[in-house]
């Protein structure tokens, strides 16, 4: 028995003005060898359950508008990528790629508008946004410190912890980028004051703050959620890990 092609039953509108010349034509032979319609046009109308529309990226200037239309799109990654694994196309409102294909990801300290964003990033990849802390969550985006899901990201969960920038990041290249440098600092969010310090080791705390995310504030205001008083300064070193 034959197997049915990947795209088999689909129908695919395709415009030179929202995909690159240079892969229109290997994205065209990809989509009609596995089984799609294709039309080489853009059709805002043809918005059905089993109509995609190929777009360069979620910054094209018309991607709005067809999103707004009820149109199912795709980004030319998704379509490489599910014709070489001969999958078919996925069904949400953008798929840019399958980078995070099965990834779940929990983000946490965010504004309900910043969260959005986020579900967006991480479903473009294929990915699953979750909203309770769980064990097999395998990323955790948080936007600083305070957020209240890191002590437990950090100390139970025990996976990377990243910034938003992280996702873009992921997006742009349409992979899993290394973390490190996409990292939450140790201070990040924070805002510290000192006081009782000797003046060059206040210097030397300040500096490391700065360096792990921190703002310095040399004066106690209601913007501090931190203040150091007569402590030792190599106890804060050990906290961190610091070199002496």
């Amino acid at each position: 028995m034959m197997n049915t092609k990947p795209f088999q039953g689909t129908n695919v509108f395709m415009s030179r003005n929202l995909v690159p010349p240079e892969i229109f034509d290997m994205l065209h032979d990809a989509l009609k060898q596995n089984g799609a319609q294709v039309f080489l046009c853009c059709d805002p109308s043809r918005n059905g359950p089993h109509d995609y529309h190929v777009i360069s990226s979620s910054d094209h200037e018309k991607f709005d508008d067809l999103r707004a239309k009820g149109c199912q799109l795709v980004g030319p990654q998704c379509v490489v990528y599910c014709a070489k694994e001969r999958r078919p196309l996925p069904e949400q409102g953008y798929t840019c790629c399958l980078a995070m294909d099965g990834v779940k990801v929990l983000a946490s300290g965010f504004e309900m508008d910043e969260k959005a964003e986020i579900e967006k990033l991480v479903t473009s990849m294929a990915g699953i946004l979750q909203t309770k802390a769980s064990p097999d969550v395998s990323f955790v985006v948080v936007k600083n410190v305070l957020a209240a899901k890191y002590k437990w990201a950090l100390n139970t969960l025990k996976k990377p912890i990243v910034s938003i920038s992280w996702l873009y990041q992921c997006r742009n290249e349409h992979r899993v980028v290394p973390q490190d440098s996409f990292r939450v600092l140790p201070f990040s969010g924070l805002t510290i004051c000192v006081t009782g310090i000797l003046a060059d080791e206040r210097k030397e705390m300040q500096e490391h703050i700065m360096q792990n995310g921190g703002n310095y504030s040399a004066e106690l205001t209601k913007k501090c959620t931190h203040l150091i008083a007569e402590i030792s300064f190599a106890l804060i070193k050990e906290h961190l890990q610091l070199p002496f």
